[in-house]
């Protein structure tokens, strides 16, 4: 580690992003003179091939990317044929944290620093769709038009509140989709209510929805819930604390490399990803087993 890029985006959570990249300049050459840190902006009005070039330019060697979920998603996208050859730093940011939370990666900005300047790296997963990438979550169904319809002020002022009231609003709705999805090479047909996919054990900032899901094991976890009853969902809230969801009586759960998913029916049906909107069904998902260097806190 020599080389350092540090991307950040001043549009995403509380707009603190150019910041949080000048302090941890300054921090990691004050700890190792011998690092070199650079800072490039990223952001929905920037070609990410702007930061691809510059690292080539610059023969980076670590990426250390400051946001969440989405910020993460899109930069290992961009990256992805330099991958093999570099390695990945997260500052934790933005709205959504599962990657972060399933690393354990500490939410102190020095802490975090210490962990990346540790040298200590752990191979995980990420996922290619088309030519885009997920690196946490993926939700159809309800879950999805729920995000939808909340802005990111609203994120900001209500907190997880805004996601819980909108949820339930659709839920008294009792709109079903009618999905066709292939996983590995189990099918499953029907109408569901909510499709998730997960790549960690963590969802939505809850670090323990799914202790199956890991990130370095190589599958995608796959959670059809057929019908939602909410009085049903009362009686479940143990195991959905213990992190025991696939064990739930009503969810079907599949596990897999190589997942499709088609609408049976002509209505657009939304996909989101990594907490940001994403392609309409259908959709592909190939997995990248261990293909990201991340650093990370030794596991006990």
């Amino acid at each position: 580690m020599k080389k350092l890029m540090i991307l950040f985006n001043n549009t995403s959570g509380s707009d603190e992003g150019k910041d949080l990249a000048e302090h941890f300049k300054e921090y990691a050459e004050g700890k190792n003179k011998e690092l070199s840190c650079y800072l490039q902006e990223i952001g929905p009005d920037i070609d990410d091939q702007e930061a691809v070039d510059a690292s080539r330019e610059k023969e980076i060697d670590t990426l250390i990317i400051i946001g969440g979920d989405g910020t993460i998603n899109r930069m290992v996208a961009a990256f992805k044929e330099e991958l093999p050859h570099l390695k990945v730093g997260i500052l934790p940011g933005g709205t959504v944290n599962n990657v972060a939370q399933a690393l354990a990666l500490p939410s102190d900005f020095e802490k975090a620093a210490d962990v990346i300047l540790s040298g200590h790296t752990r191979a995980v997963d990420y996922g290619l769709i088309g030519e885009h990438s997920i690196v946490s979550t993926m939700t159809i169904g309800i879950l999805a038009d729920t995000a939808a319809r909340i802005t990111q002020k609203e994120k900001q002022k209500y907190g997880k509140m805004i996601f819980i009231r909108n949820f339930f609003k659709l839920l008294l709705k009792k709109k079903h989709y009618d999905l066709d999805i292939v996983v590995d090479n189990e099918r499953w047909q029907g109408k569901t209510q909510l499709v998730a996919l997960l790549m960690t054990n963590s969802v939505g900032g809850y670090r323990n929805f799914d202790a199956a899901a890991k990130p370095d094991d190589g599958l995608f976890h796959l959670i059809i819930l057929p019908h939602i009853n909410s009085l049903r969902l009362i009686f479940y809230l143990p195991k959905v604390i213990m992190g025991k969801v696939n064990e739930l009586p009503d969810i079907h759960y599949l596990t897999g490399a190589h997942v499709t998913i088609k609408n049976r029916r002509k209505e657009k049906v939304r996909t989101r990803v990594d907490g940001d909107p994403a392609e309409d069904l259908p959709v592909e998902l190939i997995m990248v087993k261990q293909g990201l260097s991340v650093f990370a806190p030794k596991e006990e």
